[in-house]
């Protein structure tokens, strides 16, 4: 575990362990937030990046990973996560329908397994469609026309997070003969693949961060599950490399998986720049068992008291032997004399203030099974680019994107207007836990509800033409009413896609 603010070093430390890792010939599953190690790192002879934005990106989809109904719900619970101590059944119903569709889809024959199938039947299917798709399955109940505001709020939350499965679109793009662009890739197959000796990385940038968080939660699952599938070996390092871990969804079983991953030859590092983040997203109870399976930890500095009194209470106290010399006098010289106390004191070994007022790239490492406590001065190595951090891939469109993409916006912002009160808020709650923050928030719903008014003029919201009139209306009244309200902030306009 690597704990510390931003820009105290984390990052130059994570650099050092990468060329070591590279040096070794071992593999490594690294989450790059910012692409910066994309750019330092990166050999296209030998390593995958996952990043849908980027032109590099491997083409990865659902059905890659997952070959059986238990495959499927576990790519369901990293995709749509479980936040707080609300009600679990709109997201378990959620996964439940992700799971059951995708896994539909593999074994009949009606559909193509591909991400525009996929969107196209969840969301822009009426729900007698959707209905048949998921019949006789454990799915067929959340979709019926007798509880159509239930379903309504549980396809609210799919569109939540399968937009991010949008981004996508166009990886399984095939040539004029009709074979792929790109070659599939398995992160399982990958994985357990003793002759890959390269690295994984799971890219994002500061734009398109919420847009992946999903993506990337889902990823991490898989490669995590892949190790744990594997035979147990005391000479494999696979290492995980998560910096900014907090950034992303919520993992499920990570607890479990850094317990057990031990023995496959996983290594998992994570990377914090607060304590309190890590409560945030896994809660009291969870983070402390997460921090307490992490051995070796490197403390950089912790700007407030409170979180540089947990890494202070973590690098443990000392005991220390204090003498005192004391003198008496009497009125005869005989009875003058000295005497010596000791007295045993228990004290931190780095004091919260210490831990404050570290400079830039130094820290205290604590290794297992020793009680030494290391101060470290790291060296500054100015790496440079091996290749571009990010090269921007042109999504496709076409008429059935867009009303999927349309749908999504749909079914996320408008429909919710159909629900009571009670129900719209647990939902927007869920929604506001997949940004990082209120204003990052408040700039996607306008610019969708930009995007979901020109094409309610447009009357082209659904495939489903009887459908197009009624939900225009719908759409022209809750903006007209929120305008009214002025309860948005106002900015440049723009498309849904730069």
């Amino acid at each position: 575990m690597i704990d510390g603010t931003t820009g105290a070093g984390k990052s130059v430390a994570i650099r050092k362990l990468l060329r070591w890792i590279r040096a070794r010939g071992d593999k490594a599953i690294i989450y790059d937030k910012g692409c910066d190690f994309v750019s330092k790192f990166y050999e296209p002879h030998k390593d995958v990046i996952l990043n849908p934005f980027d032109e590099r990106c491997a083409a990865w989809d659902i059905w890659s990973d997952a070959k059986e109904a238990p495959d499927f719900e576990s790519l369901a619970a990293a995709l749509i996560p479980q936040h707080g101590e609300g009600d679990p059944f709109w997201v378990d119903s959620a996964r439940t329908i992700f799971a059951a569709t995708t896994y539909q889809m593999m074994i009949d024959d009606k559909h193509e397994c591909t991400i525009e199938n996929l969107l196209h039947i969840i969301l822009t299917s009426e729900l007698s469609t959707l209905g048949e798709h998921l019949k006789d399955t454990e799915a067929s109940s959340l979709v019926s026309k007798s509880i159509e505001k239930t379903a309504i709020s549980i396809k609210s939350v799919l569109a939540t997070y399968i937009k991010s499965l949008r981004y996508l679109h166009g990886l399984d793009e095939k040539d004029a003969q009709g074979h792929r662009k790109r070659a599939p890739f398995s992160i399982t197959d990958w994985v357990q693949d003793e002759s890959q000796q390269g690295f994984l990385f799971l890219s994002s940038n500061a734009r398109q961060h919420t847009a992946l968080r999903p993506l990337i939660s889902m990823w991490l699952a898989i490669a995590s599950n892949a190790i744990l599938g594997m035979e147990p070996d005391d000479d494999r390092r696979i290492w995980v490399i998560i910096d900014e871990m907090p950034t992303l969804h919520k993992l499920p079983e990570l607890t479990h998986i850094i317990s057990e991953v031990r023995k496959f030859g996983g290594c998992y590092l994570l990377g914090l720049q607060s304590y309190a983040q890590l409560e945030t997203t896994y809660g009291r109870n969870a983070a402390r068992v997460i921090f307490d399976l992490l051995n070796t930890r490197f403390f950089f500095r912790a700007p407030s008291k409170a979180m540089a009194a947990i890494s202070s209470e973590d690098l443990g106290d000392q005991e220390i032997d204090i003498s005192r010399e004391n003198i008496s006098y009497g009125a005869n010289a005989l009875r003058d004399g000295v005497s010596l106390g000791h007295q045993n004191k228990t004290r931190p070994v780095v004091s919260p203030a210490e831990i404050q007022g570290l400079d830039d790239l130094e820290c205290y490492l604590r290794t297992p099974n020793s009680m030494l406590i290391t101060k470290l001065q790291l060296k500054y190595d100015r790496m440079s680019n091996l290749q571009p951090s990010f090269i921007k891939r042109s999504l496709p469109g076409g008429k059935a994107m867009e009303s999927i993409d349309q749908a999504l916006i749909f079914h996320e912002l408008i429909a919710l207007h159909e629900l009571d009160e009670t129900q719209r808020n647990r939902l927007l709650a869920i929604q506001q836990s997949t940004y990082e923050n209120e204003e990052e928030q408040q700039q996607t719903r306008v610019r969708q509800k930009q995007t979901l008014a020109k094409a309610s003029k447009k009357k082209n919201l659904t495939t489903n033409a009887t459908q197009n009139q009624q939900i225009a209306e719908d759409t022209q009244n809750v903006l007209q009413r929120e305008a009214e309200e002025a309860s948005i902030t106002q900015i440049e306009p723009g498309e849904m896609y730069d």
